[in-house]
């Protein structure tokens, strides 16, 4: 590789690790209310509550990578009801599925460094997934060619 192959491989790289930090960050932030949220649909609704729930993390999950593909790849991605809710589901079992890995060794080898080590690797491999499932609702715009 050249110079400039390396210099755009290392800040390709840090944007997958600043796109995988973001959303894990983030979302474990809109977890944490979310959680509230459900524990209030599920004891005012049952199983409507807990459905409703379910669908609310999907549109969250759609709607945090809907927004950091367009901040920090400069992507515009679909928004509507309906993108969001597929985005979002499609993402989470994609990340459930990916994330096997990382829960195996958190089982097995429980200690803080090595958390922070499987932290660090996940970032990378959360912004790759999500850039790409995020680039399956690309919407074609002016925007994208700048």
């Amino acid at each position: 590789m050249n110079e400039e192959e390396q210099k755009s491989f290392g800040f390709l790289l840090s944007r997958y690790f600043l796109h995988g930090f973001l959303f894990s960050i983030v979302f474990l932030l809109l977890a944490l209310g979310w959680i509230v949220v459900l524990f209030a649909l599920v004891a005012f609704g049952a199983i409507i509550g807990l459905i409703l729930g379910a669908i609310l993390l999907l549109f969250i999950i759609g709607g945090l990578n809907t927004f950091l593909m367009n901040e920090i790849w400069r992507i515009s991605v679909k928004s509507d009801w309906k993108s969001l809710l597929v985005h979002g589901l499609i993402l989470f079992l994609v990340l459930l599925i990916v994330g096997i890995p990382s829960f195996v060794v958190n089982i097995f080898l429980p200690n803080i460094p090595i958390q922070i080590i499987v932290f660090i690797v996940y970032c990378f491999i959360d912004g790759y997934v999500a850039r790409g499932v995020g680039g399956g609702w690309e919407e074609q715009s002016d925007y994208n060619s700048q």
